[in-house]
């Protein structure tokens, strides 16, 4: 799809992972070229200062205006919802890690 805020394309080929952020009640995705934000059985996808949304995370993408954004999604910044995706992330990944480990030092028991 062309959008016409920049001429260029969104493709997605695949579902993107998602990660939850339990504290504002959306997720995100993670290992995406794209910001795409899963939410109400919608998703909002943020590329070059501009917001579009689909029912479907292939497309179409309508251009929305920031102001028509779910409530739960407009009142961060895209740079702080960045920030707590990592941090989530960050969470999992060490629990991950620390299970792992755990594994490992029980295998190395036997």
């Amino acid at each position: 799809m062309s959008n016409r805020r920049g001429g260029t394309s969104i493709v997605i080929n695949s579902r993107p992972d998602f990660i939850d952020l339990p504290d504002q009640g959306f997720s995100i995705s993670i290992g995406s070229p794209y910001d795409i934000i899963s939410y109400d059985n919608r998703y909002y996808l943020y590329q070059n200062g501009w917001w579009y949304n689909s029912s479907d995370y292939r497309g179409p993408w309508n251009h929305i205006e920031e102001n028509r954004l779910p409530d739960r999604i407009r009142r961060h910044r895209i740079e702080d919802i960045r920030r707590y995706r990592d941090v989530e992330y960050r969470k999992h990944d060490n629990r991950d890690y620390r299970h792992n480990q755990n594994e490992r030092r029980d295998d190395n028991r036997r």
